[in-house]
């Protein structure tokens, strides 16, 4: 029999059990990243608030400056910046095969390169493939010029991305469509990542970083 949620006698259908109290929860009960917004696998909301208690809560001043810098990049200001200092985005591509018919013989394979958008290299950061063994690596990672969508975006994450870099073209690392698992960027890489962008903006040749 499936398992309810225990939290606050709400009996919803529970999609994770809590590790530290060991009640079940469901998806309005399930405790979240503030700052990627994904879910905890085995943490509820109410262990989550108890946690923040006992610690205190930060330094109320360090968590408004927090609060400003991922709010210059997740509301694509820092994308104007950038513009502002002269530096030039690479090319986002996506490489697309078809088949063109002969007159004789087999048909022949085309590819072409279409450009889908354009990003800022900022350096190689840590992010996690969410399987049964997650696996943490780093990844080449850029400043999207636009995300899907457009700016202002919910969280750093979505305005940054894993990517490939090739003769000035990039080219976007994605997960399968259907694959059994998703990569998210790790959260103590967010201070990394607009720190490195902040060097990016007030650098005067925008060489893109080492790969």
């Amino acid at each position: 029999m499936a398992a309810e949620c225990a939290i606050d006698g709400c009996a919803v259908l529970a999609i994770g059990r809590c590790r530290e109290c060991g009640r079940a929860f469901c998806m309005s009960h399930q405790a979240h990243n503030e700052i990627t917004g994904e879910g905890y696998a085995a943490l509820c909301i109410q262990c989550l608030q108890r946690r923040q208690r006992v610690s205190g809560g930060s330094d109320a001043r360090a968590d408004a400056r927090e609060a400003l810098e991922r709010n210059w990049v997740t509301s694509g200001q820092a994308a104007m910046d950038l513009y502002a200092a002269g530096i030039a985005p690479l090319p986002v591509v996506e490489r697309r095969s078809r088949f063109v018919k002969q007159r004789f013989g087999r048909p022949r394979e085309e590819i072409d390169e279409i450009e889908v958008g354009a990003l800022w290299v900022i350096g190689r950061f840590e992010w996690t493939e969410m399987q049964e063994i997650p696996e943490t690596r780093e990844w080449t990672t850029g400043l999207l010029v636009r995300p899907s969508g457009g700016y202002p975006v919910a969280m750093v994450a979505r305005a940054v991305a894993r990517c490939k870099v090739t003769d000035g073209l990039a080219t976007l690392i994605r997960d399968a469509r259907y694959g059994d698992s998703f990569t998210q960027l790790e959260r103590r890489e967010i201070p990394r990542i607009i720190a490195a962008i902040r060097a990016l903006a007030r650098s005067t040749t925008g060489d893109v970083p080492a790969q």
